[in-house]
């Protein structure tokens, strides 16, 4: 790949992680789908989700995660021990649960 074949990529996907889903891995996504992707790739909004470090059953959450890292971007994790605040992807602080 060159570098103009690189950056024509870039530019394409950037803004569009529907798009890259269709065209990569040939799926048909659901309107629920689309919504997801397109809320997660938005750095603007602060976006919370729960239990984002249980087990394999909550891979998707995990995903969710270290993509959000990866974009450095703002939001909160609820886990058993409180609440874990991240800005642009860094944990800052963990707001520990009263007992």
């Amino acid at each position: 790949m060159t570098d103009q074949d690189k950056l024509n990529f870039k530019e394409k996907y950037q803004n569009n992680p529907v798009a890259f889903v269709k065209d990569f891995y040939n799926l048909k996504l659901y309107p629920y789908q689309k919504i997801v992707l397109n809320t997660l790739h938005t750095k603007d909004k602060i976006v919370s989700f729960i239990n984002g470090c249980m087990n394999q059953k909550l891979l998707l959450s995990n995903v969710q995660l270290e993509y959000m890292k990866a974009r450095e971007m703002n939001f909160e994790v609820w886990c058993k021990d409180g609440i874990e605040v991240y800005k642009k992807g860094i944990l800052v602080r963990t707001i520990k649960h009263k007992k």
